[in-house]
């Protein structure tokens, strides 16, 4: 029994190996061609998925049949994924962007939440609780990609800082939308008017119980740090920080996301004030790098691997209808919610809109959905097609349009 279970066990072990490499050959053509890596991860996924690998078919089985398993993944990799960025966020450009920030997680979420959802109802025909799982899964981005070539082109810091901003605080919201969504909706929807303060109720309740829980655990562990000076310790305090954050806000019934943001910018800048070195910042900095690139990894490579045992003929106008009720809500939600902020011109909000790419974290909530979840297979595959789209097509275009832009800003247009 021992001996079955130590065997399966370094089956699934060696098999994870196998991605990461697959991670570090994306990383090498990602730096040959100067792009983000996540776009060599989404490539290398098809390509994977399409071989159908029979060594690789246990990690996909285990995504497929076992919820427990999935769930366990997501707690190890959400809070490496957002921690990471959340610490790096500055939060002078929280307070100098906040109008711009909050216009665009608050108000700019919450209507591609709705629009996404209604859509999907009326013209795919689709599900109330399968719309609105969906939506939630669509309303969330991941700038990873886009960041680095913000840099590279010199966009302005506006531009990067609420577009980072956006992603970190709308994260921990397209959570509480996914779990409403996939728990709660039914009963809400049978409780008529009052379900619908219920569920105001029950977002601003989680919200509420994380970003305490957060701000506690961040200043807690900032206070820890001004101890010492040893960057070994530091760094396990940042990942107690995010960890515990996340399973103590989870524990409470709240949101383990935006705990996780909320303690990772505490930490990110109070505690780098009062006791960090410069060696410890680049030391933890570089772990959470590494962590970062480990999760992201897996769940790209591992939705690839999901996905095309799915059938994708049968789906794929569902699947592209989707992308583009995705781009036309975002685009509506972009526009809105800027409609009064007038720190950016016509050009850049499309570029805010274009740049608005879907990434790890909508994966990862997907793989999380049980076996006998409503048109699972349907949801995986959508997703899917939406990231795909995303990084592809907008991600590998995001530096003509900077640069055809600022023509058309230069040309006075």
């Amino acid at each position: 029994m021992e001996h079955g279970l130590l065997e399966i066990s370094n089956i699934i072990i060696g098999e994870f190996l196998i991605l990461l490499l697959f991670g570090v050959i994306s990383w090498l053509i990602a730096n040959k061609f100067n792009k983000p890596y996540t776009i060599f991860l989404v490539i290398i996924g098809l390509v994977i998925g399409l071989l159908n690998i029979d060594f690789l078919d246990k990690i996909a089985d285990l995504f497929t049949n076992s919820e427990t398993f999935s769930l366990i993944v997501l707690g190890l990799f959400l809070p490496s994924l957002l921690g990471e960025a959340s610490m790096k966020f500055e939060y002078r450009e929280i307070k100098k962007y906040k109008n711009e920030i909050l216009s665009l997680a608050l108000l700019g979420t919450l209507l591609t939440f709705v629009l996404v959802a209604v859509a999907l109802i009326f013209i795919c025909r689709l599900p109330v609780v399968v719309s609105f799982t969906i939506a939630s899964l669509m309303c969330a981005t991941d700038p990873i990609s886009v960041m680095g070539m913000f840099k590279t082109y010199s966009v302005k810091k506006s531009m990067a800082a609420s577009l980072e901003g956006e992603s970190l605080f709308n994260d921990g919201i397209a959570v509480v939308f996914f779990k409403i969504s996939t728990v709660f909706l039914l009963s809400y929807i049978n409780m008529g008017i009052s379900g619908i303060w219920a569920g105001i109720f029950l977002f601003f309740k989680v919200v509420l119980i994380g970003t305490v829980i957060g701000l506690g655990l961040g200043f807690l562990a900032s206070y820890m740090i001004s101890f010492v000076d040893n960057y070994p310790l530091e760094t396990m305090v940042s990942f107690l920080l995010l960890y515990g954050s996340y399973l103590i806000s989870e524990h409470f019934h709240g949101s383990g996301v935006i705990a996780v943001v909320v303690g990772g910018i505490v930490f990110g800048n109070y505690g780098k004030k009062i006791g960090m070195s410069s060696v410890t910042e680049d030391y933890i900095a570089s772990f959470w790098d590494i962590v970062s690139f480990v999760g992201n990894t897996i769940l790209f490579l591992l939705i690839g691997l999901v996905v095309y045992r799915l059938d994708v003929l049968e789906n794929w106008k569902v699947s592209l209808v989707t992308i583009i009720i995705v781009l036309i809500a975002r685009t509506i939600a972009v526009y809105i919610s800027l409609l009064k902020i007038k720190t950016f011109t016509k050009h850049e909000k499309f570029l805010i809109n274009w740049g608005g790419l879907k990434g790890a974290l909508s994966i990862a909530l997907a793989l999380t959905l049980p076996a006998d979840f409503p048109y699972r297979e349907n949801i995986l595959l959508i997703v899917y097609a939406n990231v795909v789209f995303s990084l592809l097509v907008q991600g590998l275009s995001i530096p003509k349009v900077i640069m055809y832009l600022k023509d058309k800003e230069q040309a006075g247009q």
